[in-house]
């Protein structure tokens, strides 16, 4: 059910309409392969190992001129979407696949070997990436775009109406066109990092909040992902932040982040939605349906379920529940399952054998779908565990509609523990830069001898561990993965202090 519409996100594009007047990036040839060596660190020996350099300071005060969420004073009322949606307008070229290329090749580039120069021509920094510019080859605003809308109020998607319409079939392009808005503000907070223009980085952070947490309003599990992923982006961008010379102290910054990273709630109950739209002929069957009605579901469950990854592509529900409708046993089973989750006993006894079978096996499904949803609200082992076991559940004969349609939601708890956990992680380290400014540029022995409170491993529910030994502190926790011995997952910081 999740393939079709990523495939419908990646493949659809919105057309602006022509530009009245030019952009201010000059159209180049084909960029070569850019020589600057690689920002990625790969995982050896069963973990992560990221070195970072700290350099000891304190906070500033008020601490709210540090926080990474917009504050109210420069907020305003509005619906964030359209204006996100409006940095696309009239900058065909500078959204162009040439130019996208370029950015997505930048942001894989180490923060030492930015090339300032063709940051600068490419219309990320100047009359294109502030409010209020006046630099008069201002032609445009697309990234000022993304700054206010990050900042309005509210985030109304306007398509509750369509998945009503149109269950697992609505079209969401908006969701991938916003993403990108993510690349050109990374490009543009990681130059005001490498040129220590640390106040406009922190601007820029707040907007990469706005940007994420638009996604907490968006009714499925795919808005959340994205969301997700924006995040990162910006937690990428700060960790490397937090280690330039002179940057502000951002403990305070982190506190005030929210730690659970993105509410997932709305997209937990545009899930229930879309199953209540796909199977509400048979949640609201008030008396026996027709074989050919039932057979036109049929078919849609079938293309609902060609969607879904690692099934027998032999495998059809049109098939499987008639064939389940001849053995009396699993009808029975069937009626009283229904009876027992609520359905009036006089309709059920009316009910067609297929037509029990393949009601009983929508409720099946409601009920799965509800065990999976709220696992995402408990502590992460917790979390997993219960996930794993409602995946064994449904390999069971009797939850043929669950097995075909349920969502991956260890993955998704997964992706959501290791925002938190991230946060978390950078929440600590700013804490141990803190003492270390408070006693002369000594990293903590134990993180016992911080003064200010420390978050929790989400993972584990427990303090972060920490050791040292000569003179490199190592800062780790559990591995948020829903894959065993995962070692892109496991992340150790090693640090180090540069006074």
């Amino acid at each position: 059910m999740r393939s079709l519409a990523l495939l419908l996100m990646a493949g659809l594009t919105l057309h602006a309409q022509p530009p009245s007047q030019p952009a201010p990036v000059v159209k180049e040839k084909p960029a070569e392969p850019i020589p600057y060596k690689p920002a990625a660190i790969e995982p050896k020996d069963g973990k992560l190992t990221i070195p970072i350099v700290l350099h000891p300071n304190g906070v500033s005060r008020p601490y709210s001129r540090h926080y990474l969420t917009p504050q109210y004073p420069e907020m305003k009322p509005g619906n964030r979407v359209p204006t996100f949606m409006r940095a696309f307008m009239e900058q065909d070229v500078f959204f162009s696949k040439e130019q996208r290329e370029k950015r997505d090749r930048w942001n894989l580039t180490a923060l030492d070997d930015l090339p300032i120069e063709d940051i600068k021509k490419s219309g990320c920094i100047g009359g294109l990436a502030y409010r209020g510019s006046t630099d008069p080859s201002f032609v445009g605003r697309p990234l000022a775009d993304v700054d206010e809308g990050a900042r309005q109020l509210s985030s109304d998607w306007q398509i509750w109406f369509n998945i009503r319409d149109n269950g697992i079939w609505t079209l969401l392009p908006e969701v991938q066109k916003i993403r990108e808005l993510a690349h050109v503000l990374k490009i543009r907070m990681r130059y005001e990092i490498r040129t220590g223009d640390f106040e406009k980085a922190i601007y820029s952070a707040r907007t990469f909040h706005g940007l994420s947490s638009s996604f907490e309003s968006h009714p499925t599990l795919i808005g959340l992902l994205v969301g997700l992923a924006i995040k990162t982006n910006s937690l990428d961008a700060l960790e490397e932040l937090i280690q330039q010379p002179g940057c502000p102290n951002l403990y305070w910054g982190f506190t005030e982040l929210p730690a659970f990273g993105l509410d997932d709630r709305t997209s937990a109950g545009g899930e229930r939605l879309l199953a209540y739209t796909m199977f509400k002929p048979f949640l609201e069957a008030t008396d026996t349906m027709t074989e050919s009605e039932i057979y036109k579901h049929l078919k849609l469950y079938d293309a609902a379920g060609a969607m879904s990854e690692g099934l027998n592509s032999k495998w059809k529900y049109s098939v499987d529940a008639p064939i389940r409708s001849t053995d009396k046993k699993k009808v029975a089973a069937a009626r009283k399952l229904l009876v027992e989750t609520g359905f009036n006993a006089k309709v059920v006894d009316k009910m067609s054998e297929l037509q029990a079978i393949v009601t009983a096996d929508v409720r099946q499904y409601e009920i799965v779908l509800d065990e999976m949803l709220i696992t995402s609200a408990l502590p992460f082992a917790e979390a997993m565990k219960r996930a794993e076991q409602v995946e064994q559940k449904i390999k069971g004969d009797n939850a043929q509609l669950a097995k075909l349609l349920t969502p991956t939601n260890r993955k998704i708890t997964a992706s959501l523990s290791r925002v938190r956990q991230r946060i978390g992680y950078l929440r600590t380290i700013e804490a141990i830069r803190l003492h270390a400014f408070e006693h002369n540029g000594q990293l903590p022995t134990t993180l016992s001898e911080i003064t200010v409170p420390l978050a929790l491993d989400p993972v584990t529910g427990k303090p972060f561990q920490y050791s040292m030994k000569d003179g490199v502190a190592t800062l780790t926790g559990g591995n948020p993965s829903d894959i065993p011995n995962n070692a892109s997952t496991n992340r150790v910081y090693e640090i180090r202090i540069k006074k």
